[in-house]
Formats: C-alpha cells, sequence, structure tokens
C-alpha cells in the first residue's frame, strides 16, 4: 500500500509539473514557473522514495534526499505565495494570523518527542509561515473587494496543504504502519488531493491576477 500511494503522489505531481511547465511556457508567468519548481521537487522526492521501495522493498533507512526535495517545494511554495501577493496585503496587519504559530508551535514540540529535531523545526517552520502569510491574506482580502479578492482560493488551499501536513505528521506519530485501515494513508490520500487542489487555485490566482493588474 505505500508503493501504491507514493506512486500516486508521484503521479499527481508529475502531471501537476507537467500542466505548470506547459503553462509558463505559454504565459511566461513567474507564477507558473514557481510552480513548476514546487511540482517538479516534490515529484523528485517522491520519485526516490518510490524507485527505493521498488528496488528494495523497503522503506530509505535515511531519506535525506527525499527530504531536501521536498524541503526544496515548499520553499517554492513560500516564493509563490509572496509572489501572489500586493505589498499591501504583505504589510497589513491581522491579529488572527497569530494563530498560526499559536497553533504550530505546541505541534513542534509535540513531533520533536517522536522525530528528529532539526528537520521538524524545518518543516513546521514553513507551515507556521505559510499559514501566517495565508490567513493574513485571507483578512486583507475581507477588506478589499474586486481584484484585490483574487487570490483567497489559492491561499485557502495552501492553509489545505499545511492542514494536510500537519494531521498526516499527527497520523504518523500513532499509527506509523500504512494499510488501507490506518488513518496514516487516509491523511496521505488527503495530502495528495490537497497538492493536486494547488494547481487549479493557483491558475485562477494568475489568470485573475493578469486581468486585474496584481503582481506574479
Amino acid at each position: 500500500m505505500e508503493l501504491i500511494e507514493n506512486l500516486l503522489k508521484l503521479l499527481v505531481t508529475f502531471i501537476g509539473a507537467l500542466l505548470s511547465g506547459i503553462s509558463y511556457r505559454k504565459s511566461r508567468r513567474q507564477a507558473y514557473f514557481l510552480l513548476l519548481c514546487f511540482y517538479g521537487c516534490f515529484a523528485f522526492g517522491a520519485l526516490y522514495w518510490t524507485l527505493y521501495l521498488l528496488l528494495f522493498d523497503t522503506t530509505p533507512r535515511v531519506f535525506y534526499v527525499s527530504e531536501f526535495g521536498w524541503v526544496a517545494s515548499v520553499i517554492f511554495l513560500c516564493i509563490l505565495q509572496a509572489t501572489l501577493s500586493t505589498p499591501e496585503e504583505c504589510s497589513f496587519y491581522c491579529c488572527r494570523a497569530w494563530l498560526a504559530p499559536a497553533f504550530g508551535l505546541p505541534l513542534l514540540a509535540f513531533y520533536c518527542t517522536f522525530g528528529d529535531i532539526l528537520s521538524n523545526l524545518i518543516w513546521c517552520g514553513m507551515m507556521i509561515w505559510l499559514s501566517f502569510c495565508a490567513i493574513r491574506a485571507l483578512a486583507y482580502a475581507k477588506t478589499q473587494t474586486g481584484a484585490a479578492r483574487n487570490t483567497c482560493n489559492f491561499h485557502i488551499g495552501v492553509l489545505c496543504f499545511v492542514f494536510a501536513e500537519y494531521l498526516l505528521w499527527m497520523a504518523g506519530c500513532f499509527w506509523p504502519n500504512i494499510s488501507p485501515t490506518s488513518p496514516t494513508f487516509w491523511c496521505d490520500m488527503l495530502l495528495t488531493l490537497a497538492i493536486l487542489g494547488l494547481l487549479p487555485t493557483t491558475r485562477r490566482a494568475v489568470d485573475l491576477h493578469t486581468h486585474g493588474g496584481g503582481r506574479g
């Protein structure tokens, strides 16, 4: 089941990278290039993990090759999020955005009891930043009309990605084995859907930004 799960994630990220690359070639929009990098890096990480499973019939004991790819993909997602934001949005003060660290820091402390501290610091730090910016952007959009609200679906997609990651890590702490009856399996499927959902939401945000005069 772990092999099927990783093959599905590899397929989704490969298709995402392919479609993003086609969109970038047609429009030359920076946002599509960043989305291509996000999907491409995630796909390379999934490819290494999948090939290891196929060749050795076990998960990698040292998985930093995959982790480098996955961390790089989230860094590109952070840059994409910043690219689709306006200067006014980035400087907007929102108290609710602090829910991101208030929620993420206790989870970080919990995850560190189960795994590598440095790895958890990097991952949770990026998830906190993504969710902080997404909540701030959604709060800013509520104060605006028209083109300023174009990226709402994208930021909701980012929050879904963050939530799915947190949920998967939590499930992995209690149910490390992957099977159709394991919550970890279904949480990973949820993450795959969240990753796929970033493609249409980014497209909509870029298209509306193009006609609305935004950055990106």
